[in-house]
């Protein structure tokens, strides 16, 4: 197999993140020879968005003619689509095939290993609501990489191809919990982030603000804790009641829900409870005035 040949790519499943690795890919000189969908009308949509590849809704033709097979179906197929492609015959022998499942390992591939393909898994920590948004935001991002022996090299390649970095996971083990514990973060950074704003805005509610301008109020002040965690980290970023080590103030806060929006207090104490040992990290509060405020936001 030549170098070129390497580098030709099959994108099995060109939805929203398979239509802007495929982009991304194509930008940085990798050959892009298949693009499969559910119709072809949708195959035909996703290679054009791509601007290369036979656009087909035959998986096992399009991941024959590829070095390299991104499977970048919904994850529930992700181990169906592998076994028809091994069956079917439509695996090289070295052919590196790829899932981009946060929630999954490399297990999902099994049946390309029996076929003597080679497995990997890249995942950015990234949401990707479009194509056109995943072109903009992939590069920058952190990947987890996953691969079988001998494939690592290969696999940092293709990340570095997309503009990614590679996010190190030194006690990572290669099975479903570690996949889940990783996933379970990536949502809480980005789905729960959602939940929060809407925790947020609930409380600018209970005062009778609307819910669109609620959001609109408090985005800035998301946004510039956002930036300041990214120049400061964490704890340092840390500010408010719990980090001054203000009682009376987050005793308030609980006395007012109590009174007017008491759906509001589990998640509130639950929030600060996790926020005093980071403001004890931070330095700023005493043992004596942590002890004090978990007093007042225990359940």
């Amino acid at each position: 197999m030549t170098a070129t040949d390497r580098r030709t790519v099959a994108i099995v499943g060109a939805g929203r993140l398979g239509g802007a690795l495929g982009r991304l890919l194509a930008e940085a000189g990798y050959r892009i020879v298949a693009v499969t969908g559910r119709t072809r009308r949708s195959a035909i949509a996703a290679a054009g968005f791509i601007g290369a590849g036979e656009a087909t809704t035959d998986v096992v033709r399009a991941a024959a003619v590829a070095a390299i097979v991104f499977i970048t179906t919904p994850d529930r197929a992700i181990r169906k689509v592998c076994e028809r492609i091994a069956q079917g015959g439509g695996l090289r022998r070295g052919a590196l095939v790829i899932h981009a499942s946060g929630a999954q390992n490399r297990g999902l591939l099994d049946a390309a290993r029996v076929a003597g393909a080679r497995r990997a898994v890249i995942h950015p920590l990234q949401s990707v609501p479009s194509r056109e948004q995943g072109v903009a935001h992939l590069p920058g991002s952190y990947f987890r990489i996953e691969a079988d022996p001998g494939t690592l090299r290969r696999v940092r390649a293709i990340v570095r191809a997309l503009g990614g970095n590679e996010l190190l996971l030194p006690r990572w083990q290669s099975d479903p919990a570690s996949a889940a514990i990783y996933h379970a973060g990536a949502v809480a950074a980005s789905n729960y982030l959602v939940t929060l704003l809407d925790f947020a805005t609930r409380h600018l509610q209970a005062l009778g603000a609307e819910r669109q301008q609620a959001l609109q109020a408090l985005l800035p002040l998301a946004q510039g804790t956002l930036a300041n965690v990214q120049r400061l980290g964490i704890p340092q970023a840390l500010t408010g009641p719990i980090a001054r080590g203000d009682a009376q103030t987050i005793a308030g806060h609980i006395a007012a829900m109590q009174k007017l929006a008491p759906e509001l207090l589990d998640l509130y104490r639950l929030l600060a409870r996790q926020t005093i040992p980071l403001a004890r990290e931070q330095g700023g509060l005493t043992a004596q005035a942590a002890a004090v405020l978990s007093r007042i936001v225990r359940k």
